[in-house]
């Protein structure tokens, strides 16, 4: 069985006339007559209950339709990587992130990108939301990945975004932290401990905290405001600080028992929100593309 033979089956599946079919596919009548004929031979089953006005499937023909569907589709995104590959050739990839999405989400999905195109030429720029958005500008880059609702990002009309699946924000400590082994805590019990927070939250989001993360209140512990949170995970496991991050960015080192999340009662329900961020009027380049992709893949 040929593809063709599937596409011509599928156009009259969906039109539910032959005459309509051969139009679409600019085929004359008897050509596509004897292209499903064809096809039930090969097949040894009826596909199509034929009548004067219309043709309709028969149980066989649904389930080629089922299969068919996605077979054509398979087929469609291959054609379109196998260009994308042919296109990319010895292209050049400007990209940046900040932080946490460079380490979670960049990171793990370049060594794949590089792998599939190694011609690839890749300039990785890392810095805070702002700088990124006048590399940008300036076209140094050709898009970046950062938070966008804590930003203020996706409010600006200029700026093309294509939001990621939303990560869910956790405390985080030492496996042998003092409250790690708590069944329970609440945002109270925290107190105690210096606390470290992204330095980009929303004063909206502290607030849920009440007055937790304020130097007025009484047993004030330390607070660290950061940017890279590299070295604040680094910092975890020598001493009882206590780091409120996405949970995508501690995810390996709670898995090799290094790190542990507290089941906070009280915890507020927010979520960390990164996307790819690009500018509307610029068409991105088939390298850009397929760096997308694999991140929209990864995730």
């Amino acid at each position: 069985m040929e593809l063709r033979h599937l596409k011509h089956f599928l156009a009259v599946a969906q039109s539910k006339h032959f005459h309509q079919a051969a139009m679409q596919l600019n085929l004359a009548q008897p050509s596509l007559s004897r292209s499903i004929q064809k096809m039930e031979e090969l097949l040894g089953v009826k596909l199509l209950d034929r009548s004067s006005r219309s043709v309709t499937l028969t149980p066989m023909g649904e389930i080629v339709v089922s299969h068919g569907t996605r077979i054509v589709r398979d087929v469609e995104f291959m054609k379109a990587e196998i260009q994308a590959i042919q296109e990319l050739g010895n292209g050049d990839l400007s990209i940046g992130a900040s932080a946490i999405p460079l380490n979670s989400i960049v990171g793990p999905v370049m060594g794949q990108f590089i792998h599939a195109y190694p011609k690839v030429s890749v300039d990785l720029k890392v810095g805070q939301w702002h700088s990124l958005y006048r590399q940008l500008y300036k076209a140094e880059i050709g898009l970046f990945i950062a938070e966008t609702k804590a930003t203020e990002l996706d409010k600006k009309s200029e700026l093309e975004i294509i939001q990621l699946p939303p990560f869910k924000v956790i405390f985080c400590v030492r496996h042998s932290h003092p409250l790690a082994k708590c069944s329970t805590v609440s945002l109270n019990d925290l107190k105690s401990f210096p606390l470290a927070i992204p330095s980009a939250m929303p004063k909206g989001i502290t607030e849920q905290f009440d007055d937790l993360f304020r130097k007025s209140r009484q047993g004030f512990a330390g607070l660290i405001k950061f940017e890279q949170f590299q070295a604040i995970k680094d910092s975890l496991s020598d001493c009882d600080l206590i780091a409120l991050a996405p949970d995508i960015s501690v995810e390996k080192d709670m898995k090799q028992g290094e790190l542990t999340t507290l089941p906070v009662s009280d915890m507020p329900e927010i979520q960390a929100s990164f996307s790819i961020v690009y500018l509307k009027h610029r068409q991105l380049l088939p390298s850009e593309r397929a760096f997308v992709h694999y991140i929209q893949q990864a995730l």
